[in-house]
């Protein structure tokens, strides 16, 4: 991949003289910047601004490694064909009308892309806006080359942006507000080859990249992009779209309908220690907050202190800390005796720190208040960040932005701004809290909530296990195995059990009775009371078609139970008879083999809260006992697993190892399309799968 970020020699097809066409703007920025050889090419020139043109790329005299192909699509492979002969590395193809246009489009992209590969020939596009490297001043890209004369701020954030024009927005964005500067922008298009897959382990052995941002509209292979995001060390910040297209359409199952693409591409990412953004200029915030981050900040806990200009503004910064999980930081003595001796005699000091009173205090003297109260609360030791409220364009608010970013650096504590004022003050401030590392924010929610993703990203990278390793091999017996590798569809929940069974996940003690004395000598062995369920041959739904009764109490009501059921399966089922449990809490726990990440995991409320609350949580396998424990934690209804009213708390660890066992049971048999353990019911003695559905293809 070295080839596109750093070539030696660039030929641009489709170079022209016309300042109207891309294929101008490409020549003009990369004569703006890159250092190496450029070579125009276009037979209808000998020169173009300046350059010798070549009537091909196999006709240039010396070695070319990376090819911009800007031309009509369908002179696209005869471009790609000469690029083939002279032996280039790679290629970015900047023109559209490929697969985003129908079939026609998706057959000429195919053709180009086996050429390719034929020729071990890497292609990144087509359909996109290439590569700009701010850090190196390279520009491989038609992107207006009027809209570059701002010049483009090196920075440690790199972008990679499945829309074309989306990327040229942001850096166009980022240029015109001073807001942030950049290392890399990678427009990746219709990613026929290179996608995130081959760009993010590029960005992370880049030492100019900080921190990595992603617009995807599609996953490539998100088992691979998964298990990247998994094992690294620098933050990730990923905004998907396209996540609401799917539902679970006919589904046989509740972990069917309650994933949606939604759900499950969200449970990846958190698997992975992705931060999800929800909103462009949200993802953009977020890469820029965790870009300037001190290098201590890995053991913040989350305590606050809010320092403002305004009354109010602490009130409602301390309403959004809490909502988002953080702390106003209680102050130690130490701090409030060093504040105080800037505020008037009337003031207490509290947390907000109201500094107005203190600066009317001061206003004749040379005291800063700001750095004052700044380096009061960053020697706190309860305090791990500072919200900082500014107001540019009144003269008693001073803020020393070089001694505010070198206390924050020193104390390892981040320094969050939310700044309001007059607009050319504000955009100078700005500017100049970027230049010294500083977040600033105009939106006061925004700022906390960029604030919140620093002090709880992924302290260290998960263990990353590879895929299709469980860890031992399949425990079933020569039946059981035989029955998944021929049965199709549906298993009836007895089977089911048994497999779920071999794998450690607790089930419930049952029996099959096909005549009415084998049902009674079922019901003495088990002890009553008891629950019967009729099994028919391809029926998930045994409540709706009247087949589950509960609570059976003695032999009469078993006896007269047991005939109605046979009798409403007209001789086509058999009956299942198991124990009557009882307990405080219903799980549902599942597995659905997704397009994208292969086998998911998932635990949520069952019963009947499953389809109320819909409170659902999905991760991909397999998962390690540490990552099992961690999507429990991303249940909402975390008061009933702790223990409500009375119960007993879930045992967090049981149920991890039940959410590994079935991560294993779905990567060690493809055939498994979906598993439903509804419901698991949390007992005193422990978690017991009371129905369960496995669905083979």
């Amino acid at each position: 991949m070295d080839f596109f970020f750093n070539p030696k020699a660039v030929a641009v097809v489709g170079a022209t003289p016309n300042p109207f066409k891309g294929g101008c703007s490409i020549l003009k920025n990369l004569m703006a910047g890159y250092q190496g050889g450029i070579y125009p090419i276009n037979p209808r020139y000998d020169k173009i601004e300046g350059l010798p043109a070549f009537p091909s790329v196999s006709a240039v005299d010396g070695p070319v490694d990376l090819a911009i192909i800007f031309v009509p699509a369908k002179a696209t492979p005869g471009a790609v064909e000469d690029c083939i002969r002279k032996g280039v590395s790679g290629i970015i193809i900047e023109s559209g009308g490929f697969a985003e246009t129908g079939t026609e489009g998706r057959m000429q992209q195919q053709r180009v892309l086996d050429m390719a590969r034929g020729a071990g020939i890497r292609l990144w596009g087509p359909n996109c806006m290439g590569l700009v490297d701010a850090v190196h001043g390279r520009v491989f890209s038609f992107m207006d080359p009027s809209a570059l004369q701002a010049g483009l701020v090196p920075g440690n954030v790199s972008l990679v942006v499945q829309s074309g024009m989306l990327s040229a927005g942001f850096l166009v964005d980022i240029m015109t507000h001073g807001i942030m500067g950049i290392s890399k922008v990678c427009s990746v298009g219709n990613k026929m080859d290179v996608d995130e897959c081959d760009l993010v382990p590029w960005l992370l052995r880049d030492p100019d990249t900080a921190v990595i941002g992603l617009y995807l509209e599609t996953i490539t292979d998100g088992r691979r992009f998964i298990n990247l995001c998994r094992g690294s060390v620098k933050p990730i910040v990923v905004l998907k779209g396209g996540k609401s297209a799917r539902g679970a359409q006919a589904a046989m199952s509740h972990t069917a309908s309650l994933a949606g693409n939604r759900r499950i591409v969200s449970g990846a990412l958190a698997q992975a220690g992705v931060i999800e953004a929800c909103d462009f200029k949200q993802m953009m915030d977020l890469c820029r907050s965790l870009s300037t981050v001190p290098a201590k900040a890995s053991d913040l806990k989350g305590g606050v202190a809010i320092l403002t200009f305004s009354g109010g503004a602490g009130i409602v910064s301390s309403d959004f800390l809490e909502d988002m999980g953080l702390t106003v930081a209680d102050f130690a003595d130490d701090t409030k005796k060093n504040l105080q001796a800037v505020f008037p005699d009337w003031m207490p000091v509290a947390n907000p720190v109201d500094l107005w009173p203190a600066m009317e205090k001061n206003a004749a003297t040379d005291v800063d208040i700001y750095s004052e109260a700044m380096k009061a609360v960053l020697a706190d030791p309860a305090v791990d960040a500072v919200l900082l409220h500014v107001f540019v364009g009144n003269f008693r608010i001073r803020i020393n932005l070089p001694d505010l970013a070198q206390q924050s650096r020193a104390a390892g504590k981040p320094v969050f701004i939310w700044l309001l004022g007059r607009r050319e003050e504000a955009y100078q401030f700005q500017m100049a809290a970027r230049e010294h590392g500083v977040p600033v924010f105009q939106e006061l929610y925004r700022a906390v909530d960029c604030l919140r993703t620093v002090m709880n990203q992924k302290k260290h990278p998960s263990a990353v296990i590879a895929a299709g390793e469980t860890g031992e091999p399949s425990p079933l017996s020569p039946v059981l195995k035989n029955v998944l590798d021929s049965a199709a569809g549906p298993l009836d929940e007895f089977i089911s059990k048994k497999i779920l069974n071999a794998y450690g996940v607790p089930t419930v003690e049952e029996v099959m009775a096909d005549n009415v004395d084998e049902c009674l000598q079922a019901t003495a062995r088990i002890g009553y009371p008891v629950v019967m369920k009729g099994l028919q041959a391809g029926d998930v739904h045994k409540t709706e078609l009247g087949l589950v009764y509960l609570d059976i109490r003695n032999k009469s009501t078993a006896t007269k139970t047991f005939r109605t059921i046979t009798r409403k399966m007209g001789g086509r089922g058999r009956v299942l008879i198991q124990k009557h449990v009882r307990g405080h809490v219903e799980l549902i726990l599942g597995l659905l083999r997704d397009h994208q990440f292969g086998p998911c995991v998932m635990i949520g409320l069952g019963g009947i809260l499953a389809e109320v609350f819909q409170d659902a949580v999905f991760a991909m396998a397999p998962l390690n006992h540490q990552e099992a424990l961690v999507l429990t934690d991303r249940l909402q209804g975390q008061k009933l697993l702790d223990g409500f009213r009375g119960s007993p708390p879930v045992n967090r660890d049981e149920l991890a190892r039940i959410l590994t066992a079935l991560g294993n049971i779905g990567l060690a048999h493809p055939r498994i399309q979906e598993i439903d353990i509804n419901p698991l019911i949390i007992t005193a003695e422990g978690a017991v799968a009371v129905d369960a559905t496995i669905i083979v293809r």
